[in-house]
């Protein structure tokens, strides 16, 4: 399914959705505060996910290609299965715990197209501090189930699933960067994130128009990654001083 899915983005590339200016106002005023976008927000979801997600103050951008049922990007979701590993069951985080509210954001990196990102809807400064970060069902059984898929193996010695944060600058020059290892079989560690992780994005600071994700895995084949790079993230924290 990955390398069918390569072949038609190679021949379909599509661009994702834009920030739109519902906020502006006729007399800027200077807005303080701090957030915790938990994306509990437009539930229940009818199929238990949609694609995109907006906030006040930030836009997660997604695409999807009707012609070929394909899509990249973000998405709200809130599914639970845990059994399923196929691609059937994309949509669904890894973990069945009730603190962690009702929806998340998941995120698809499509290495194809151009990339989705999460958008700030005003130029400001920003100060992104944490995120927490959990598998898919699919993914997971993917890396850890030999008879999950034909595609993905089973990660060992050396194997990593990194997701990266990358401050985007004016006009999306991209700045630092922050790796988070859902997935960490270096140097003989066992780490795998079935559970919702914490991780710290302190880096991502300053006077800024959004934030790019990217998903790298070391299982990689001739039509790209063969690990589903797909990443569920929850509660989302950051400060900002913008003008609106």
């Amino acid at each position: 399914m990955k390398r069918l899915f390569a072949l038609l983005t190679l021949i379909a590339v599509t661009s994702c959705s834009v920030v739109d200016d519902a906020f502006e106002s006729e007399e800027p005023q200077v807005y303080t505060d701090a957030v915790v976008e938990s994306f509990e927000s437009n539930l229940p979801l009818a199929d238990g996910y949609n694609y995109g997600y907006n906030s006040e103050i930030l836009n997660f951008q997604y695409f999807y290609n009707e012609e070929y049922a394909y899509w990249g990007g973000f998405a709200q979701a809130s599914l639970y299965d845990m059994e399923d590993g196929s691609f059937l069951n994309q949509y669904s985080v890894f973990n069945s715990d009730p603190a962690s509210g009702d929806a998340y954001i998941l995120f698809y990196y499509d290495e194809y197209n151009e990339p989705c990102d999460i958008l700030c809807r005003y130029f400001g400064s920003y100060q992104f501090t944490t995120v927490r970060l959990n598998l898919t069902t699919y993914t997971y059984m993917s890396i850890t189930d030999e008879d999950c898929n034909n595609f993905a193996r089973v990660f060992g010695d050396g194997d990593y699933l990194k997701v990266s944060f990358t401050a985007l600058l004016k006009d999306k020059v991209e700045g630092v960067t922050v790796d988070c290892y859902v997935v960490d079989y270096r140097d003989g560690k066992r780490y795998v994130a079935d559970n919702w992780a914490t991780f710290d994005i302190s880096a991502l600071a300053g006077e800024l128009w959004g934030v790019r994700v990217r998903i790298e895995t070391t299982d990689v084949g001739d039509w790209g990654a063969n690990t589903p790079l797909y990443i569920c993230m929850d509660d989302l924290t950051y400060t900002y001083t913008i003008t609106k």
